[in-house]
């Protein structure tokens, strides 16, 4: 699990497959983030680094509790077929 210092900013990278494997870009891909209790904190679109690649950033709260996680949720929504949803944790350094 990656780790972050409170006020630094978390880089969350994603990538996106078709069924054969093959790299490819969705309809969209939106992330949410949630923090310790669950609760969403951040949510927004994936910006695009190449062919289904993507990545999106959150600044962690100054405020931030040592040790607490966060989870970051991607949701690939890819307008012939499919929706994945991939999950991903990074903490606040203690």
């Amino acid at each position: 699990m990656r780790e972050y210092d409170a006020g630094e900013t978390a880089y969350i990278e994603i990538e996106t497959r078709d069924k054969y494997d093959d790299l490819v870009d969705p309809s969209s891909v939106t992330i949410d983030i949630f923090d310790t209790n669950g609760n969403k904190v951040s949510t927004g679109s994936a910006a695009r680094k190449g062919t289904g690649n993507y990545f999106y950033t959150y600044t962690i709260p100054a405020t931030a509790v040592s040790a607490s996680t966060y989870t970051a949720k991607a949701t690939v929504i890819n307008s012939s077929d499919f929706v994945t949803i991939k999950r991903a944790r990074f903490k606040v350094r203690r």
